[in-house]
């Protein structure tokens, strides 16, 4: 995002003026929509809500390219801020990282796929700005029926470049899906595990 200075008015000194997007009537967006939308921002369509996401921290970027490495090391097919399409025509989420089981041909016209094409999805939490990981985004991704969740935050008492990663399966509770936490551990351990098998 560029930022530009202007001189104020009343007082002559330089203050920051914060850039503008152009977009379409919001009520004509649909999930097709999101990657005509002009770069440099992350977009997301909750419920019909066009969301646009601030730029992540360095932290947060390491964290996922590192799980994304360590997935695609391992042989899966992850994506960093793939897009998931939910079950309404204007629903699509952004994970930081996310594991398609099989990718549909024609992939250059191709920037989200529905819930059902996903083994895996990792969030990973903001420290300025947590966004509902543990509980609508959780939700959400459950009601896609991706099997399995990832939260990655922060670990205290650990060096900064770890996070804990929270595992989660999709399970039912009632008649609802839902997910339960099957183990923590730090990303560092687990990228050892990864490296092991």
């Amino acid at each position: 995002m560029v930022i530009t200075l202007e001189a104020d008015t009343l007082t002559g000194e330089e203050v920051s003026v914060m850039p503008s997007i152009s977009l379409p009537p919001i009520e004509d967006l649909d999930v097709d929509d999101l990657a005509s939308l002009p770069e440099g921002y992350r977009y997301e369509l909750r419920g019909g809500n066009l969301v646009i996401m601030t730029p992540s921290s360095f932290w947060h970027k390491e964290l996922a390219w590192r799980i994304c490495t360590m997935l695609r090391a391992a042989g899966a097919k992850a994506f960093p801020d793939p897009g998931v399409r939910g079950k309404l025509p204007r629903d699509c989420r952004l994970p930081d990282v996310g594991v398609v089981t099989a990718l549909p041909p024609g992939l250059q016209d191709v920037s989200s796929l529905p819930g059902s094409s996903y083994s895996l999805v990792v969030e990973v939490v903001s420290e300025r700005s947590p966004n509902g990981e543990y509980t609508e985004k959780a939700a959400w991704y459950a009601e896609q029926g991706i099997p399995e969740y990832w939260i990655v935050d922060q670990a205290e008492g650990r060096p900064e470049d770890d996070g804990l990663v929270q595992i989660h399966r999709l399970t039912l509770i009632g008649d609802r899906p839902a997910y339960t936490r099957e183990r923590n551990i730090l990303l560092s351990e687990l990228e050892a595990e990864y490296r092991a098998r």
